[in-house]
């Protein structure tokens, strides 16, 4: 139910509500501007407005599956935008244990199925992950999304993003704040949206590649209140490699868990992860 190529992502208009999940086909395409991927899931007018930026290898309708418990938790208060990145992977991009989505659509034909279709932010010039390229490309991407949002009136009150999406989502947050830092970012000479009011990373991490570097690095971080989600058995961003983007955030919280790579999805986090994108300044939230 989706008109795309391998390379071009459409729309995805999911309207859940309490008690029906709709998803008209007629609204593919009809009320974006750009070639990417919506699902969002929203219940009124007023719910707080939340952009998603899935991990690498992954797509916006994986992560939405994914999220799916935190989504129902949340369907009276949040409506999260899940979008695809921009770049597409190909076989040669995927590194070991990185590609492990359990989702179907992910060992499907992607020339038949655009849920197959894996994605990045940015991608790796080098099997050692020092050299990056398409950041700038996402930055750009984005900066295009939130112009849309502004323009429709649909403003984002923050972002959570996951592994290689929670290190973007940081990068935006923070140009957000001092969006002068990339010309290209500008629009009109000032920032395309205005900053957020909070930031969830979940597995994030710092980039450290001479781009990123220029807008969040350990001299430079962003004080919009951020949420840290860490795994302490998490393989492959380690505790004290995403130690090194908490200590970027002095409004930040870090909060961790006993398992590896992933958003834990058990019924206290579901609720203090509600509650604190409810109300990021309430420092008296109960741990999860």
């Amino acid at each position: 139910m989706a008109l795309a190529t391998k390379n071009t992502p459409t729309l995805y208009l999911y309207l859940f509500l309490p008690t029906i999940f709709y998803l008209p086909s007629s609204t593919h395409g009809s009320n974006c501007r750009f070639s990417k991927n919506v699902y969002t899931a929203m219940s009124s007018t007023t719910l707080k407005r939340i952009l998603v930026l899935h991990g690498y290898a992954q797509n916006g309708y994986i992560f939405s599956k994914r999220l799916s418990a935190l989504r129902k938790q949340c369907k009276n208060t949040v409506e999260f935008v899940f979008i695809d990145a921009p770049h597409v992977l190909q076989p040669e991009d995927l590194f070991e244990n990185e590609n492990e989505p359990t989702e179907p659509e992910a060992n499907a034909d992607p020339l038949k199925d655009p849920n197959a279709i894996l994605r990045g932010w940015w991608k790796f010039a080098d099997k050692e992950k020092t050299i990056s390229t398409g950041m700038e490309t996402s930055l750009v991407f984005l900066r295009d999304l939130l112009k849309d949002a502004v323009d429709n009136g649909k403003v984002f009150d923050g972002v959570f993003g996951f592994s290689q999406g929670a290190a973007m989502g940081a990068v935006l947050t923070a140009l957000l704040e001092t969006p002068s830092k990339f010309s290209a970012f500008l629009v009109n000479d000032k920032g395309p949206h205005p900053p957020l009011s909070l930031c969830v990373c979940a597995a994030g991490f710092l980039p450290t590649f001479p781009f990123s570097t220029t807008i969040l690095s350990p001299t430079s971080g962003f004080t919009t209140p951020t949420l840290h989600i860490c795994g302490l058995a998490d393989p492959i961003i380690p505790f004290a490699r995403a130690k090194l983007l908490t200590e970027l955030t002095p409004n930040g919280r870090i909060e961790t868990h006993d398992g590896g790579h992933f958003v834990p999805s058990k019924n206290s986090w579901r609720k203090f992860i509600a509650a604190w994108i409810k109300d990021p300044l309430d420092g008296d939230i109960p741990s999860p």
